[in-house]
């Protein structure tokens, strides 16, 4: 099994953060935590930098190869990690970025209309400007198409 070790450089000295293990994914170093998991890496770069501006450190793990060769990548999630005594703080401060109900919920209620339970006036309106716009168009290039047949045969 091949291992590749990063470093991360802090005020004290080097502390090593992670192991990238081959197919296995990034892991954690024994004393680190997974406090929330991320699509992008932006996203928990977002987060890496409110735990920093609260005092805590954290660092963001993904696959390095997602910077030189994101076609190779099968594991695109970012891990946001901290240290074990710093886990709950953390948590804590992360709690509004991981779960807003209330948009969620909003979300929910704005998502679930099929097009069929729409006002009519929205339904007539939507057909109207379906046919209205490629309409023309269509009819225009049938009149092309009908005279210039009907001039290939005299």
């Amino acid at each position: 099994m091949m291992s590749l070790t990063t470093w991360h450089y802090t005020e004290t000295g080097v502390d090593t953060i992670f192991r990238l293990e081959h197919h296995w994914g990034v892991k954690p170093i024994k004393g680190m935590v997974t406090i929330a998991e991320y699509p992008s890496r932006w996203e928990a770069n977002v987060a890496a930098a409110r735990l920093r501006d609260a005092g805590l450190e954290s660092t963001v793990l993904v696959d390095p190869a997602t910077d030189v060769a994101p076609h190779h990548v099968t594991d695109r999630m970012a891990v946001l990690v901290v240290r074990e005594e710093a886990a709950e703080p953390a948590a804590a401060i992360l709690d509004p970025i991981r779960s807003d109900r209330e948009a969620e919920r909003l979300d929910a209620a704005y998502h679930q209309h099929r097009f069929s339970d729409r006002p009519a006036w929205i339904r007539y309106a939507t057909w109207a400007l379906i046919i209205a716009i490629p309409g023309p168009l269509a009819l225009s290039a049938l009149w092309v198409l009908w005279y210039g047949v009907r001039g290939l045969f005299p």
